[in-house]
């Protein structure tokens, strides 16, 4: 089966244009308000309106209350709701489309996990100061172990890039993989070279 391929932290409508011509599985915004990658819920709605129906618009939310990020799904017309913090199994639940969690290998409680009833877990690195886009590398071992236990999809972030993609998919054998600092130029600009080249090598190619 292939591996789900998301690229994250899109924040033009030049690079949403450029990504999607690239057909990744999923393209993903964050409206997080304290991201240098910060976008607005309505310059989204525009830039995705013509987006091909099979990759998938991804949001991620930063603790923000449940009816917020319900407004903004609706608003953008998001596919995948990515809840990247401490929200709780009661939040997950009420949102109305796909949702995934994501776990911070030594800081998330695993024995909570069977609480959510999402989509996936995306695993990431943890900073005390960003809950994600941080450029570290996961814990790939227990990344590994998370799917080995789990039968919900795994997704993989945190510190991925063309160069270490492959070998990533071949420790963990994640369902998806995920990123961001990996194919930028700069913060709130991709570099379509490194993007071309991580989506070919997740696939295979």
């Amino acid at each position: 089966m292939p591996v789900h391929v998301k690229i994250c932290g899109l924040c033009s409508a030049r690079d949403v244009e450029a990504v999607a011509a690239l057909k990744p599985d999923a393209m993903g915004f964050v409206f997080w308000k304290s991201s240098k990658r910060h976008v607005e819920p309505a310059d989204v709605a525009a830039w995705v309106r013509h987006l091909p129906k099979d990759i998938l618009k991804v949001g991620v939310f930063v603790d923000a209350p449940a009816v917020d990020v319900i407004r903004v799904t609706e608003m953008v017309g998001l596919d995948v709701v990515q809840l990247h913090s401490d929200e709780g199994p009661s939040v997950a639940a009420r949102i109305p489309v796909r949702v995934w969690k994501v776990v911070y290998p030594g800081k998330t409680d695993l024995s909570r996990l069977g609480a959510y009833h999402v989509d996936a877990f995306l695993v990431d690195s943890y900073s005390a100061t960003l809950p994600g886009g941080t450029g570290v590398t996961a814990d790939w071992a227990a990344a590994r172990k998370l799917v080995k236990s789990v039968k919900t999809p795994v997704v993989l972030a945190g510190g991925l890039t063309p160069e270490n993609v492959r070998e990533a998919i071949r420790q963990v054998e994640p369902w998806g993989v995920d990123v961001s600092s990996g194919v930028q130029l700069q913060p709130r600009e991709k570099d379509m070279a490194k993007v071309k080249l991580f989506i070919e090598r997740s696939r295979g190619v």
